[in-house]
């Protein structure tokens, strides 16, 4: 399931050159969108600002956000005499990012240094991404109860109060959101917990007020408003007790108060909570070193090096993929590891070395060296077998035990062949299903990958040897051949890993950074099963 979401981008600019004799620059900044083939479109631009060289603009970029999508944005800063001819202006600088690394960066804010075509620094530019919307699903969970509630029904009894929270609209009429029960004979009732949708009762805003109603339930005659006060949910949380009001036209000097025992907004997170306050994804890769390959000398191969500088398979595989994933880790390393294959120096087959011969650091830099480190184990490993990927989970599984940090480890696994360790396999996805990781799987060459298929596991939880089901589907298997291109290929591999992630942060009770100290909680039960 592909996971999108609307993604708003603030700019502003600090030191641009001057372009202008006499005065400083009148800056505009148009951001462009740049395809596979290098042509550019725009997808806005802010106002015009004159005589700025820090300009802070107001008008923001709308952009749709595709997590396993490669999106480039060139970010164009110009020096304009005429806001209608933009393209006329003197060019000040430009950066070209993706918008993964934006969001990727210190709470979804990047920072970087101007450049014009001539290679010189012009300024820098500070590009701020904000999820728009996605709160719809917001609840408001109340515990409450009324202190000493003025009694409206004589003598002869209490008053057998109950609350009703009110919307108040623009247009000035209101609209009842919800009532509670009422609790006989009972000056201080307290009412059972309860939740109501902030966008029904307050147009999803904290600080908007609603009404706040307490009436005397009175079965023979009508109710009798107790009291009642406008309020906000920011009120209601910082000040626990909040006194009535006596109903219009009455009497009553003291109405009583609302107490409120605990307060709290039930929010559904998004993957972009997470990203954009340092929640990091690392990225392990594993290849293929059986013998089912071929010779890498052979150009049959689906290791050969082609000359020409063009890439096999298992290149194309590792590069689309990883690309992606690599800009959500703050350091850009990969973990690369061969299983399979003899290594220099032995005379047995490994099923788990790193591919750069440090096993306690097997991490390299970026794809770039994830590609080198793959090259050169290629021409010093002994292609050899059987085909086990057990041993690859669990370094994973470790590696994720031992991470100190709020991260989401994805494992890419490269293959050609069906696997050999079926239930040693299985019992390790089972036991990865319950720690923070995904395990991608790309089948090279024209095998049917039956056994992938099953591995998959959308259809039906997977079921180790001693009857232990996983605790949800972490694993995600594509032909290569059934991709079109490499970005068709990374869009079918990662459209399902924001529901992997969310899954395992909602049923751990993993929040959101920037939720600490604030009213958020995350929602109770498996309703990430949806997603």
């Amino acid at each position: 399931m592909t996971l999108s979401t609307k993604i708003l981008l603030t700019i502003t600019c600090q030191n641009l050159v001057s372009k202008d004799w006499m005065s400083k620059s009148d800056p505009i900044c148009v951001v462009y969108e740049r395809a596979a083939d290098g042509a550019k479109q725009e997808v806005g631009r802010t106002e015009w600002i004159k005589d700025c060289k820090d300009p802070v603009f107001q008008t923001r970029i709308d952009v749709d956000y595709f997590f396993e999508k490669k999106q480039r944005l060139v970010f164009d800063v110009r020096d304009v005499d005429d806001p209608k001819k933009v393209l006329d202006g003197d060019e000040i600088g430009s950066i070209e990012c993706t918008l993964s690394k934006i969001i990727g960066s210190v709470k979804g804010k990047l920072t970087d240094k101007l450049k014009h075509s001539n290679g010189k620094e012009t300024g820098s530019i500070t590009i701020m991404s904000e999820e728009q919307g996605g709160r719809d699903k917001d609840v408001m969970y109340v515990e409450m109860r009324g202190v000493k509630l003025a009694n409206k029904d004589g003598f002869m009894g209490k008053s057998d109060p109950y609350v009703k929270l009110i919307k108040l609209r623009k247009d000035g009429d209101t609209v009842e959101v919800y009532r509670s029960e009422a609790i006989d004979n009972d000056l201080n009732p307290k009412w059972k917990p309860f939740t109501v949708s902030m966008k029904d009762l307050c147009n999803g805003k904290q600080d908007e007020k609603f009404k706040l109603e307490c009436w005397d339930e009175d079965p023979a005659t009508k109710d009798d408003m107790i009291g009642w006060i406008e309020t906000t949910f920011n009120e209601l949380a910082e000040k626990k007790t909040v006194g009535l009001n006596d109903r219009p036209g009455g009497s009553t000097k003291e109405p009583g108060s609302i107490a409120v025992d605990r307060i709290h907004i039930i929010r559904y997170p998004t993957l972009y909570d997470y990203i954009s306050n340092g929640c990091e994804l690392t990225v392990s890769v594993a290849i293929d070193f059986t013998m089912s390959n071929g010779d890498p000398a052979d150009p049959n191969s689906l290791h050969y090096i082609q000359p020409d500088g063009s890439l096999n398979q298992y290149e194309q595989a590792m590069i689309g993929v990883g690309e992606i994933l690599v800009e959500y880790d703050q350091d850009k390393k990969i973990a690369v590891y061969g299983f399979g294959g003899v290594v220099a120096g032995h005379s047995e087959a490994s099923h788990c070395f790193p591919l750069n011969g440090n096993i306690n650091k097997p991490e390299v830099d970026d794809v770039a060296g994830l590609l080198a480190a793959y090259r050169s184990a290629i021409s010093s490993t002994k292609l050899y077998g059987p085909t086990n990927f057990a041993p690859v989970i669990q370094q994973t599984i470790m590696h994720a035990r031992e991470c100190k940090k709020q991260a989401y480890h994805v494992l890419l696994i490269l293959t050609d062949g069906d696997i050999t360790d079926k239930q040693e396999t299985i019992k390790a996805i089972v036991q990865a299903s319950h720690e923070p990781m995904s395990v991608i799987i790309v089948g090279v060459g024209e095998e049917t990958f039956e056994e992938m298929v099953m591995l998959d596991g959308d259809n039906g939880r997977l079921v180790d040897e001693s009857g232990k089901a996983s605790d949800r589907d972490i694993v995600q298997f594509v032909p290569f051949v059934s991709a079109k291109s490499k970005e068709d290929l990374a869009s079918k591999v990662l459209g399902e890993l924001p529901a992997q992630l969310l899954k395992y942060m909602c049923k751990h009770q993993r929040v959101p950074a920037s939720w600490a100290n604030s009213p958020y909680v995350l929602p109770g039960g498996d309703w990430a099963k949806s997603l």
